[in-house]
């Protein structure tokens, strides 16, 4: 996947990626660098080292531009690509969610409140909708130098969120001259176009003339895929969900149940069919899955400006940036979802009425909304020498702010009650009649908001017989904001899944003091120990420590291990989170009337499920071990493993509805009968402490380059993630459930990851062939069995003149098609969104040009 670097073992004992560490230290200490530069902070370590130096921690490196040759053109990509990550929160679940269009990062698989995400080794505000991580689409790629992994607890170095990783984005240090760039992708199927346009330009060589400025502009566009256009999006099957809001509308009668159709059996194929359901029930089931774009029209642009000034042994900088992402998704029209009534219905007394009309808003069209995200960043920066002790000092504001419109397809729900009340017919097929009661605006908008100082020290301090004794102090004060707002249009248009919402903000501040001391031992053994001290306004405190060894008893091995504690107060979201009531994304029986579905008007339908914040929520305790050795049999062969281990006690989530709905003995105490939709219920999954969580798992990683002939460099790669446990409780002094390899509480956990690759070059020519593998799992229902995903990149880079760059290749090589699914989590239906891509094969141009 990277062009890696033939090292030496010094070099390599310090990376699970394989990376060279004097490549990408050497981006921080090039030509155009100040003298107090030659040592550089790692992620992971407050201590600043010497480019030769290495440390004991499981870190992966990776350049964006070896990924960016494979034709990844987003930062969600980037992640989505590292064998440690496995998200399930991507663009895609933007599609029938109010998410805002955020995608997050998770390392082990833990969770994106658990993976701290940083820019140049500050942290970025939360995304506001979903606010417990660093929405990756704030972060543009075009500006982004290379990507520092920590595969390994560090709340002793950075707080709370780091529990299960840090990934930490570093900027290009600076720039001259002016670079044009430009990036096509065409896939073989309908849908999916990305064009991308990047210009940057840069004044000023820090070395000579002891200043540089530059500033990048990049704009990205990807169109959407429509579930039409891709057959496994629209294979109907027994686990296709038929919904019972049709066009034909259906209504229910006063027990609640679906009575028939005045269309049935003649629905409108193919989008409503015929229904016989289990109890007899006659009706036309809609297949709502046929309609929705399965990803989203993504529009982004961003802006980047860096000022660096030298000043003597101090270096000032300033750096401002801009990210505003444009989400559009269409999902299936408008379901009135019994919340309007009728005075008449087919074949019933209208004394027996009114009833409830389980019809669709087809005429109108599918609903369309669109989140815009808008993240900006301003962050001033001192640093240098001070009486003998490398120093570092920033302030820095950083705010995300979200909004959310109805562009199209969406309806009053007081209008239309009106027109139903006055015989309005909920089967008239002109859209000019349904427009009408349309509505289109902003129903809500979010904010949060990071205002961060920091500073601290690192030295050499006192020389020991096995080496110098390096320390650093430093301490860090935070203030956080959040709020989530809703207006008139939320609570009165139909189908929003925000009827019945409140409006919620919260704030805090946070202080925190940490040290670090590397000691060498003995010769050969080194050992690194850390302690922080947070406090939160709200959260209560907490000491943290970490200790980490290498031992180097040859130039050929190396032995390493880390055992820490972590402490992760509960976001301002967990509090604060707005009281939502949802439908759910399956069908279910009323528990209270048809518990198991035993009853006399029993039908499966989407009930309700209420969310928001708790605010006598405890704090995450964690303890992290780590065990790894590392091997250079020959100069050119690198191997390394890494077995590691992480509970987290009081895990803060809520209750996925499945777990939900399919106990409701167990869960009767969060059920009630619905005030707004007839003959459904509400449960309530409030956020809450929902018992510990335990991982365990494998890294490996190997390098390889071949010895060099006339045809070329050849260097093999792969890096692999083994999730040997994964046991979670759903609550206090609960059952403990596995998860690895199975889906379980609305998602799947893979046991093993890899990415391969295969880099050759030979003068101004290059190519990368490269994959990306995940095993297979069971599935949602019926012990299916959910097929390994894999896809291969191939590229080919021809460099002229150190100028002009351009490259050609082909993602997912053997247009590998999401496997099929039973999931019913997510809008799109017949594979999960979150883990395959619907794109296929797909053709890329990529060049640039630097003058």
């Amino acid at each position: 996947m990277m062009n890696y670097k033939r090292k030496a073992l010094a070099v390599a004992l310090s990376l699970i990626g394989s990376v060279s560490y004097v490549s990408f230290a050497h981006a921080d200490t090039s030509d155009d660098s100040a003298g107090t530069l030659d040592r550089v902070e790692i992620t992971g370590s407050n201590i600043k080292r010497s480019i030769k130096q290495e440390q004991a921690i499981p870190m992966t490196i990776v350049k964006t531009e070896d990924l960016a040759k494979q034709g990844m053109t987003t930062v969600e990509q980037v992640v989505n690509s590292l064998a440690s990550n496995q998200s399930s929160h991507g663009a895609t679940a933007a599609v029938g969610a109010s998410t805002g269009g955020a995608s997050y990062a998770s390392l082990r698989g833990l969770g994106a409140q658990y993976t701290l995400v940083l820019l140049d080794g500050r942290r970025i505000v939360n995304q506001p909708m979903d606010g417990y991580a660093v929405d990756l689409n704030a972060i543009p790629l075009s500006v982004i130098d290379r990507v520092e992994v920590v595969r390994d607890g560090a709340s002793a170095i950075y707080g709370t969120d780091a529990i299960g990783g840090v990934i930490n984005f570093i900027t290009k240090k600076s720039a001259q001259g002016l670079s044009i760039g430009g990036n096509f992708v065409e896939p073989q199927r309908s849908g999916g176009k990305e064009k991308q346009v990047s210009i940057s330009y840069g004044y000023g060589n820090l070395a000579k003339d002891g200043y540089n400025i530059y500033g990048a502009f990049d704009y990205h566009k990807i169109d959407p895929i429509y579930a039409k256009d891709r057959d496994f999006a629209t294979n109907i099957t027994q686990y296709t969900k038929l919904s019972p809001n049709s066009f034909p509308a259906n209504y229910q009668n006063a027990a609640g149940s679906v009575v028939v159709a005045s269309s049935y059996p003649n629905c409108a194929p193919p989008y409503s069919v015929p229904v016989v359901d289990a109890k007899g029930h006659k009706y036309c089931g809609e297949v709502a899955s046929l309609y929705p774009g399965i990803t989203p029209e993504i529009e982004q642009k961003s802006g980047f400006l860096k000022g660096t000034l030298n000043l003597g042994e101090h270096q000032l900088s300033a750096q401002y940036m801009i990210t505003q992402t444009d989400n559009k998704t269409w999902i299936a029209p408008l379901p009135l979802g019994g919340q309007v009534t009728s005075p008449t219905a087919p074949g019933q007394s209208p004394a027996a009425g009114p009833f409830p009309v389980q019809g669709r808003a087809v005429p109108l069209g599918d609903r369309v909304d669109r989140s815009i995200a808008t993240t900006q960043r301003l962050q001033l920066n001192l640093e240098g020498l001070l009486a003998g002790w490398d120093y570092r000092a920033g302030v820095g504001h950083s705010q995300s702010i979200v909004t959310h419109d109805l562009v199209s397809g969406y309806i009053s729900g007081s209008a239309l009650q009106n027109a139903l009340n006055n015989g309005f017919d909920p089967n008239n097929p002109s859209a000019a009649a349904w427009g009408q009661y349309s509505v289109v605006g902003q129903i809500e908008n979010a904010k949060s908001t990071l205002d961060m100082a920091d500073f601290k020290i690192s030295k050499e301090i006192w020389q020991l017989p096995a080496g110098m004794l390096a320390a650093a102090l430093g301490v860090e004060g935070r203030h956080e904001t959040i709020s989530h707002n809703y207006n008139a249009l939320a609570t009165d248009a139909l189908s929003t899944g925000l009827n019945q919402t409140t409006s919620a903000s919260g704030s805090r501040s946070a202080q925190a003091v940490y040290g670090e001391m590397d000691i060498p031992v003995i010769q050969h053994l080194d050992a690194n120990l850390a302690v922080r001290y947070d406090k939160y306004s709200d959260s209560g405190s907490s000491v943290n420590p970490k200790v980490s060894v290498k031992y180097q008893p040859t130039p050929q091995v190396m032995f390493r291990s880390s055992a820490s504690t972590g402490f992760r107060a509960p976001t301002l979201f967990d509090i604060n989170q707005p009281t939502q009531t949802q439908l759910t994304g399956d069908f279910y029986y009323n528990p209270i009337s048809c518990p198991n579905g035993v009853g006399t008007n029993c039908s499966k339908q989407q009930q309700n499920l209420v969310t928001g914040g708790n605010k006598n929520l405890q704090p995450e305790k964690s303890s992290s071990l780590s065990f790894g050795v590392v091997l250079e049999p020959i100069k050119s062969v690198t191997l390394s493993a890494d077995l590691w281990w992480t509970m987290v006690k009081n895990s803060i989530g809520t209750l996925d509805e499945s777990v939900i709905y399919l106990n409701p003995a167990k869960y009767a105490n969060l059920f009630s009968p619905s005030t707004v939709t007839p003959g459904t219920v509400n449960a309530t999954a409030t956020t809450a402490n929902l018992g510990n969580t335990s991982v365990s798992g494998l890294d490996v990683s190997f390098s390889y380059a071949l010895p060099k002939s006339s045809l070329g460099d050849f260097v093999v790669s792969l890096d692999g993630t083994y999730i040997s446990k994964y046991s979670l409780q759903l609550e206090p002094q609960g059952q403990y459930f596995d998860n690895a390899g199975r889906y379980f509480n609305g998602s799947p956990v893979f046991r093993w990851q890899h990415n391969l690759s295969l880099n050759w070059s030979r003068g101004d020519w290059s190519a990368i062939l490269a994959e990306d593998y995940k095993s297979g799992y069971t599935d949602a229902m019926d012990n299916h069995m959910v097929k390994p995903y894999s896809t291969w990149n191939l590229s080919g880079t021809y460099t002229w003149n150190k100028k002009l760059s351009v490259t050609a290749g082909v993602r997912n090589l053997f247009d590998q098609l999401p496997p099929w699914s039973n999931q019913s989590y997510t809008t799109p239906q017949g594979y999960d969104p979150r883990f395959a891509d619907a794109t296929g094969r797909a053709y890329f141009l990529k060049a640039n040009y630097k003058m």
